[in-house]
């Protein structure tokens, strides 16, 4: 696996990470029976998650068209390579 990730694919996995911090720190104020655990449970656990699914959404609205176009390529000379002479 020596392939450079893509922006695309780095995006992806920065909000995965944001996500599943997210998700530990909501964990592990489950089972503490504090009052200060349904702040933590709301001010990082929630904001993580928050944050991790904002970046999730934005990465795939701002996808540069410089690889749309790339990507769309390969399609074209797959579509014409199989059409029968006429």
């Amino acid at each position: 696996m020596s392939e450079e990730l893509t922006p695309l694919e780095k995006r992806l996995r920065l909000a995965a990470g944001l996500v599943l911090a997210g998700l530990i720190v909501e964990a592990l104020t489950v089972e503490w029976h504090h009052p200060v655990a349904f702040m933590v449970f709301l001010m990082p656990g929630a904001l993580l998650l928050f944050v991790g699914i904002v970046v999730f959404l934005f990465s795939l609205v701002s996808f540069p068209q410089s690889q749309t176009k790339k990507a769309a390529e390969p399609a074209k000379s797959v579509q014409s390579s199989t059409q029968e002479p006429v």
